[in-house]
């Protein structure tokens, strides 16, 4: 954290009160000169702070103000985010979080973007980036995890996000398995989870979360407009970008560090269950060209879903899509004629 942003998150700490500058030069150390500069940077960025002789400085509001500063001065983790970069506009999140993590990132390293070019969720599908519209993060971590286990990863991540937006969302707000995040039935937020690994032994992980914020419904193009939603469509409650990226990442270093350095999946499997759109469920599972149906039981430790066929049969899933819609027979007619 530079000492602009340490500047920053003593104004926040107190806002609404003053502080002097000789009480911020005395916390950060640095000189009364050197913080009346970086308030004017402040300034300049957007921030109302309120300057009186005597007095000192006061932050009036700082609104949606998206950058690395206001982040980086909210962040109260002991990993993720320390190690921060944040771009105006990027192709892909993940992408650039993996050419860093080739170049020997560390892990807890975070990359922001306002806007992308090549924004991608799952099966290399187009995500919608638009310019101020969204939060746009990738997170690298470097656990010492099996290939196989990965997914527990993404289970925790999207626990993590339904944690923070239901203190926004009264709507009905879950998960559909693996890592669809839904409100009203609407995808508002989705999560890939990118690793490079040996056989026996995970490399590197790239966490990307990509979360609908201030998009209208008209914002959506034809292909989502039916199917995507957002938080300003869902809530009447403040939106802080910058808050949201920071209580994210709390929420889910919490849960990731407690699986690493525990070995347990208890505590985000049982959020991940409470928010569970799926168990329970009739779905149908969509791998490759074969469609079939079945009943969602649970999803068990290593993040695989429990389904049972018609015929009573119980097999786990890894990969591939579900939807927990009516059973679509011209589909699976249209997949056996391909077999």
């Amino acid at each position: 954290m530079d000492t602009k942003d340490r500047i920053l998150k003593k104004l926040i700490q107190n806002k609404g009160k003053f502080i002097s500058g000789e009480q911020i030069s005395d916390k950060i150390g640095v000189s009364r000169t050197a913080v009346w500069k970086h308030i004017l940077k402040l300034k300049e960025e957007g921030y109302e702070i309120q300057s009186v002789n005597k007095l000192g400085y006061q932050l009036i509001n700082y609104g949606d103000i998206y950058d690395k500063s206001a982040i980086v001065s909210k962040l109260n983790t002991k990993i993720l985010g320390q190690n921060l970069f944040f771009f105006d506009i990027i192709d892909s999140t993940n992408d650039e979080l993996k050419r860093m993590a080739a170049s020997g990132a560390c892990e807890g390293t975070v990359v922001v973007a306002k806007s992308q070019t090549s924004g991608r969720g799952r099966r290399g599908r187009r995500w919608q980036s638009n310019a101020d519209d969204g939060i746009y993060m990738s997170i690298l971590l470097r656990p010492e995890l099996l290939p196989k286990d990965v997914q527990c990863i993404t289970l925790a991540a999207s626990s993590a996000v339904c944690k923070v937006l239901k203190k926004y969302v009264e709507n009905n707000l879950g998960i559909k398995w693996p890592n669809d995040i839904l409100i009203d039935n609407k995808k508002v937020c989705g999560i890939l989870t990118e690793m490079s690994a040996e056989p026996d032994k995970v490399q590197a992980i790239i966490l990307g979360i990509g979360l609908n914020v201030w998009n209208r419904t008209e914002d959506f193009n034809d292909e989502l407009k039916d199917t995507a939603t957002s938080l300003h469509i869902n809530t009447e409650k403040e939106i802080i970008r910058s808050t949201l990226v920071a209580q994210i990442l709390k929420e889910f270093e919490d849960l990731y560090l407690h699986f690493i350095e525990k070995g347990s999946t208890a505590k985000f499997m049982n959020i991940w269950r409470a928010f569970s759109l799926t168990i329970g469920r009739d779905i149908i599972v969509y791998q490759g060209d074969k469609v079939w149906q079945a009943k969602a039981l649970d999803v068990i430790d290593n993040g695989q879903l429990l389904v049972e066929t018609p015929d009573g049969q119980r097999k786990t899933i890894l990969s591939g899509e579900i939807s927990i819609r009516d059973f679509d027979d011209s589909r699976v007619k249209d997949c056996a004629a391909r077999q």
